[in-house]
């Protein structure tokens, strides 16, 4: 484990976990929507530096040296990992909720942890609550607004919903610490091999409580095509998309697969890893994936899923 760099004894009502890996252009804007909260309790952010190669580090030591009461940086020597760094803020939090803010993502509405927090304070039933969000791609933002319709279609079975599709961001979400330490296991996610942090714990989270959702964007999604699941290498998409597809599994053995059948959830991956080689123009990969993955089970299936997104 890294140094800690600023610390404070404040017990805090909400931590906000931040890692960070060579975002030397947007850590700062993260932290500045972070420090912008309005909040009637106290928050923390938690920064863990995963030996950065940039000037990431000295953007966050300056912060962390300017609100040693709020922020608190970690900063690893050699390089631990996603999950690894995930583990050592998590290790050092003091909130009863986690907030994720990685460092390329921002906030965009100051009342976020607020709203967020006096639901889960009134709810107690409810584990996570999540948020629209805005992407931004190219210097371009557009809104994402298929949760509601998510949500109010799939109410009766939002984990077998989510087990098929990820859709929430992590820089929306607001979760129950309580729960993630009953539901979630970050040591065996280190074990497995897993290579994302949202995925499998807010299947765990949906798997056994609630979910709120708050219909307008609180949060900027930024797109970067270098990170590893918006990577533009297809090989790392695909190998990316079998990381998720062992998660699954690893889920579906501790929590089950609901209502899905095997054929639905092969059907779904299959589509997932079908057009990632298709966007790449890669034709006849992707026309061997969907032989391969659905053996003949009906083209008009296939026709349907391939363009619906």
């Amino acid at each position: 484990m890294g140094t800690v760099i600023q610390s404070t004894e404040e017990q805090m009502k909400v931590s906000v976990l931040m890692p960070t890996y060579n975002h030397e252009p947007y850590i700062a804007q993260a932290i500045e929507s972070f420090l912008a909260q309005q909040c009637d309790f106290a928050v923390e952010l938690l920064i863990g530096n995963d030996a950065s190669t940039d000037n990431t580090l000295e953007i966050a030591r300056q912060y962390a040296a300017s609100n040693p009461e709020r922020i608190k940086l970690i900063d690893h020597k050699t390089n631990i990992g996603l999950l690894r760094n995930y583990k050592s803020l998590i290790d050092i939090a003091q909130g009863e909720y986690f907030a994720i803010l990685e460092s390329d993502d921002y906030w965009i509405d100051p009342l976020k942890l607020q709203k967020q927090v006096d639901f889960l304070d009134q709810h107690p039933s409810y584990g996570i609550s999540y948020t629209q969000y805005q992407r931004l791609r190219d210097g371009v933002l557009s809104s994402r607004k298929e949760d509601t319709e998510v949500l109010s279609i799939h109410a009766n079975n939002l984990y077998e919903r989510f087990l098929l599709r990820n859709i929430i961001k992590s820089p929306t979400v607001c979760f129950r610490r309580s729960m993630f330490e009953r539901y979630c296991n970050l040591d065996d996610y280190i074990q497995h091999g897993f290579r994302t942090f949202d995925f499998p714990v807010w299947l765990s989270l949906i798997r056994h409580s609630n979910i709120h959702y708050i219909p307008t964007p609180t949060a900027v999604y930024r797109f970067v095509s270098s990170s590893i699941s918006n990577s533009s290498d297809l090989n790392k998409k695909l190998d990316f998309e079998a990381n998720i597809i062992r998660i699954r599994r690893y889920l579906i053995s501790k929590y089950g697969s609901g209502r899905l059948s095997i054929y639905q959830i092969v059907n779904r991956e299959t589509i997932v890893k079908g057009r990632y080689a298709y966007r790449s123009k890669k034709f006849l990969v992707s026309l061997c994936i969907f032989i391969k993955g659905f053996a003949g089970n009906g083209m008009n299936y296939l026709k349907k899923e391939l363009f619906q997104f």
